[in-house]
């Protein structure tokens, strides 16, 4: 098997898996009981939330544990906009589903949510987001990285745009971390990300929230998460969630640019890049004229090559992908359209099997 849809998931590293084994070794810990385990439990989680905030540059009481991205996401779109009153927001039509869901849910409880055209570039720039923003806009949401093509926002100089106008933003950082180097700027009021997506565990997640940007919480119960997150913490997923963010190195980066522009080469003869900004380490999406990609990405998987037509959250549909046709792409490109995924797990001899493999299928004839 050479997988190649990391976007959806990663491989859990093996020694993020000897970190939660050990603690589950230790036996029942519930970091909200007042005896040795509950203290053992406890002093845990302070020591994962520090190492986090410590990565990061942040306070660690701006760090709240969840279950994933998805979580996060409602958290803080959800609750932020219940608790500032919320009226106008800024974002775009090819948001991950974590978000166009959220925003679909706030139009019909009658918030206004503005969009900034995307064309085929794959990300907003700051011009078209200058151009549609109106004085009236109270949040502006947005990806760091668009994962179903690997278009890169240009964070740095956005978040200092908003930063300065006193406008706050909240990131999807989920594509992002893991693939390159990522910056808490000044004009970040919030971000999310989920361990999964870079050799973690799934059903964990993290959401970061400045101490100024209020939020009401989502899950209600319980005192857990300073109040902002009900229900006994995930330990063994959390510390699992720690250590694979202790994992990351820059020379992953390289590696991972390396794996894809291997590939990526390889194929370009037969099909067109999506998306003209610059693109993530790992990722990137082809379209493979005059090929249903769907079918395609079925006779890979009898190859054993793994790889996407889009985010994992909208498989199962025949549909072409909405990012891509919201993007301006014709409906006939969206749907000859693959996603291939690396890690740093994979391999260069992996590389130039799938390419192999790929462009038999192709041809349709043996290479």
């Amino acid at each position: 098997m050479i997988y190649l849809d990391n976007n959806a998931t990663t491989p859990i590293d093996f020694v993020v898996e000897e970190a939660m084994h050990q603690i589950y070794a230790l036996g029942p810990l519930n970091p909200s009981s007042i005896h040795r385990q509950g203290k053992k439990g406890k002093e845990i989680l302070l020591s994962s939330r520090d190492k986090i905030a410590d990565i990061f540059q942040v306070h660690p009481n701006e760090l709240y544990f969840t279950s994933s991205s998805t979580e996060s996401l409602s958290t803080i779109i959800l609750g932020h906009v219940r608790a500032k009153n919320v009226k106008r927001i800024l974002s775009t039509k090819i948001e991950h589903n974590a978000v166009d869901a959220c925003l679909k849910f706030l139009i019909n409880e009658g918030i206004q949510v503005d969009t900034i055209p995307v064309g085929l570039e794959g990300a907003p720039s700051l011009e078209s987001l200058e151009k549609a923003l109106d004085p009236k806009v109270e949040l502006v949401i947005l990806s760091s990285v668009y994962s179903e093509t690997g278009a890169m926002l240009d964070l740095k100089q956005i978040s200092e745009f908003l930063y300065q106008r006193k406008i706050p933003l909240i990131v999807d950082a989920t594509a992002h971390i893991g693939k390159a180097p990522f910056t808490v700027y000044r004009g970040i009021s919030a971000f999310t990300l989920s361990a999964h997506k870079f050799h973690g565990p799934q059903g964990a997640g993290l959401l970061f929230s400045r101490k100024n940007f209020p939020f009401l919480p989502l899950l209600l119960g319980g005192h857990q998460e300073m109040q902002h997150r009900a229900g006994t913490e995930n330990l063994a997923a959390i510390v699992g969630l720690t250590k694979a963010l202790e994992l990351i190195e820059p020379s992953h980066f390289i590696i991972m640019e390396d794996l894809k522009n291997t590939l990526l080469r390889e194929l370009l003869p037969f099909g067109v890049l999506n998306g003209t900004v610059e693109i993530i380490s790992n990722t990137f999406n082809i379209a493979f004229d005059a090929h249903d990609a769907e079918s395609l990405m079925i006779r890979l998987d009898q190859k054993g090559v793994l790889a996407s037509m889009g985010s994992a959250c909208s498989s199962g549909s025949i549909e072409p992908s909405r990012v891509l046709l919201e993007m301006g792409l014709q409906r006939s490109r969206a749907r000859s359209s693959l996603r291939f995924s690396v890690s740093r797990k994979n391999t260069m001899d992996e590389m130039q099997k799938a390419a192999l493999l790929i462009k038999e299928e192709l041809c349709g004839c043996a290479l």
